[in-house]
């Protein structure tokens, strides 16, 4: 975990008090299994579904009565951690060889670690870019293997990337970070009303919210590592591909939506940035 960050206590974050609320202490799940379901209503309720709970969690983060069999610990405290920190960027590993096959999964270990040391390292060890902190960089293969790629996220090992669905391994990567779309901080958002919150909310739907890289087996093989835009519910907008994905994570840095590439933030396209293939 890295020094110097903050590390809430259970209670001190809105997710929290959602678990609390919602853990079925009867249901015949694992615990993880439990844990998916709720991160996946979490992320669904958009932003003033989880606003409700951040505006009880500001107002008395203390619970008074956590019953007996509802887990504190589904968040790890280097996840805990990471609440604090303002990142936007997620870097998901999806292409693990094929399972059955150790050659396969041998070859696609070593076409990832190119992979990442071209975006991550820019090709240079004991580096890191700064756009895409270490913290939020997802590449567990137990993880994020066949369980995570579901209802046709990936192809062949290619990631597809298909509008409004929110992706198994995007769900994966946010069972560490809950938090992510709006943070801890108060803000005048938070408290609008009637047209004014509907007119936020309707404005969110269509805005990018986080910046998702994935290193599909494209990303891997041949270099095009595919860029997602998403907006507050996790649903992907318009889908981008791209060889710079540390310029993309730039970019997204300095507030430079994806749809700015396009010419039509509403059309569903997909891009090649660059000539020639992706390592060039």
């Amino acid at each position: 975990m890295r020094e110097g960050l903050d590390l809430p206590e259970f209670g001190y974050l809105p997710f929290d008090h959602f678990v609390v609320a919602n853990w079925d202490t009867r249901s015949p799940l694992s615990k993880n299994e439990q844990k998916k379901i709720l991160v996946e209503k979490w992320i669904a309720l958009g932003k003033y579904g989880r606003n409700d709970w951040a505006l009880a969690m500001f107002d008395d983060p203390i619970i008074d009565h956590v019953p007996e069999r509802v887990p504190q610990d589904l968040l790890s405290e280097e996840d805990r951690a990471i609440s604090s920190l303002l990142s936007t960027v997620l870097w998901i590993r999806t292409w693990f060889g094929d399972p059955t096959d150790k050659t396969s999964q041998e070859a696609a270990d070593t076409a990832y670690v190119r992979l990442r040391k071209e975006v991550l390292q820019q090709g240079r060890e004991n580096n890191h870019v700064f756009c895409i902190p270490e913290e939020f960089v997802f590449e567990d293969r137990e993880e994020l293997t066949a369980d995570a790629q579901r209802d046709q996220d990936v192809i062949d090992g290619v990631a597809t990337g298909r509008p409004c669905s929110v992706p198994g391994y995007l769900l994966a990567a946010l069972m560490h970070c809950p938090e992510l779309f709006e943070g801890m901080s108060d803000g005048d958002w938070r408290h609008f009303e009637g047209e004014e919150r509907a007119e936020e909310l309707a404005e969110s739907d269509r805005t990018q919210k986080a910046l998702v890289l994935v290193a599909d087996r494209k990303a891997c093989e041949e270099g095009w590592v595919l860029a997602l835009a998403v907006n507050h519910r996790g649903e992907i907008l318009p889908v981008r591909r791209a060889t710079e994905a540390a310029q993309i994570a730039v970019n997204w840095f300095e507030g430079e939506p994806l749809s700015e590439i396009g010419d039509d933030e509403d059309e569903d396209v997909e891009f090649y940035l660059g000539e020639g293939n992706g390592w060039e």
